[in-house]
């Protein structure tokens, strides 16, 4: 396989965080392009960082050609309590992501969403995510994964008491049956379904939700 080109944006997340690690790790991928606000911190040889303004990835001049986009963005209610300030996170800057990547020629765009995610539900964050999904799928791209974790697992920068209560009380729960897919899943399997499936050759639109990733 050739050596490919990848773009990430949302490398500084949880999820963001383990699959950079992953794509400068693996063999297919010669260059890994982090489009980042602020420096990552992480010195390698196939790394490179590109500053940008998310707000402005529309008009941005410079923005890298690859073979394949990770989408990692997205914030928290805590961090961004107001709707509108929320929405141009988690589906404003995703959007401009994925057009920018399929105008500069990339084939494939892999996005994390959430479990849940529907267009038209009657929760905020969900019906977000799913009129993300819905756009996203209709994108002249050669393949579209969409990963949709439950409750994440993993070590965060920020405290966050009442999500790691979630998941406290979530680890006593024995999640069978229909209920698999909502047991909390680490951030490293989500990363690391997306690498397994990056080796994949589809056409198409594909979703993994949290229980399949979780046994991958």
């Amino acid at each position: 396989m050739d050596s490919k080109t990848a773009v990430i944006a949302g490398a500084s997340g949880l999820i963001g965080q383990s699959l950079i690690q992953r794509l400068l790790a693996n063999s297919d991928y010669a260059t890994v392009i982090a489009l980042v606000r602020r420096p990552l911190g992480i010195q390698h040889e196939k790394l490179t960082e590109l500053t940008v303004s998310f707000d402005a990835l529309a008009s941005m001049e410079d923005f890298p050609s690859a073979d394949d986009i990770f989408c990692c963005l997205g914030t928290t209610q805590k961090k961004t309590p107001n709707p509108e300030d929320y929405s141009k996170v988690d589906y404003d800057y995703c959007m401009e992501l994925a057009k920018r990547g399929l105008k500069e020629g990339a084939d494939r765009f892999f996005l994390i969403s959430s479990l849940g995610a529907k267009k038209g539900a009657g929760n905020f964050y969900l019906n977000l995510k799913g009129e993300l999904e819905h756009e996203v799928s209709f994108l002249n791209y050669r393949t579209i994964y969409i990963f949709r974790p439950s409750l994440l697992r993993g070590d965060r920068k920020e405290n966050r008491p009442g999500e790691k209560f979630a998941q406290f009380i979530t680890r006593l729960i024995p999640f069978l049956g229909p209920w698999k897919k909502y047991k909390p899943i680490h951030a490293d399997k989500v990363a690391d379904a997306m690498m397994k499936v990056a080796q994949q050759d589809d056409k198409g639109c594909y979703f993994y939700e949290s229980d399949i990733m979780q046994r991958m």
